[in-house]
């Protein structure tokens, strides 16, 4: 091979490996918070409260806390007609606080998760809830949200599924400002 040659060849690479986005900080690693207030098309406003810090990126933990109030009246809860109490209707809707203990980030986007440590419907105590939040940034695109409980015995933690599986569900805030830093 030719000096010429060898040397377009070393330079295109350079070239190459300079151009690739390389990300320095793992998606476990991040912190975002919130105060927002959600509707979801039916005139009832959502609000949500939140902070979340990476701890060990390595491990994916963080530490935090959830407050979200829906009061859209929660009802026909006994679908399977048991009678259990833990299934009553919830005519006040649905108060939770929950322990973040875990993060991913990506990009202006970020999924939240922990586990409900008290909530206005008894069922909830003790499993786990994610919030999906997208950081809409100051080009006019709005911030979005979104949210759901699952049986702690479950294996969804925070990187369980891509974040883009999130997007279709989300929806953007009424008022208020969600941010994500990766």
């Amino acid at each position: 091979m030719s000096t010429k040659s060898a040397g377009f060849l070393v330079g295109t690479l350079l070239a190459a490996t300079i151009a690739l986005p390389i990300s320095s900080t793992p998606a476990w690693a991040g912190t975002t918070q919130g105060h927002a207030v959600v509707g979801a098309g039916d005139d009832v406003m959502r609000i949500l409260s939140f902070s979340a810090s990476s701890v060990d990126p390595a491990e994916g933990t963080a530490t935090g806390q959830i407050d979200f109030r829906d009061p859209a009246p929660n009802v026909d809860q006994d679908v399977d007609g048991t009678g259990d109490p833990a299934l009553a209707d919830a005519p006040d809707g649905v108060s939770l606080e929950a322990n973040v203990d875990c993060l991913w980030v990506e990009g202006n986007r970020a999924v939240v998760g922990g586990q409900i440590t008290s909530a206005s419907v008894p069922r909830y105590v003790g499993m786990l809830v994610q919030l999906y939040v997208e950081d809409g940034g100051p080009g006019g695109h709005s911030d979005r949200f979104s949210w759901g409980v699952y049986p702690a015995e479950t294996e969804t933690g925070c990187g369980s599924y891509p974040v883009a599986a999130y997007v279709d569900d989300a929806v953007s805030l009424e008022s208020g400002d969600l941010q994500v830093q990766q």
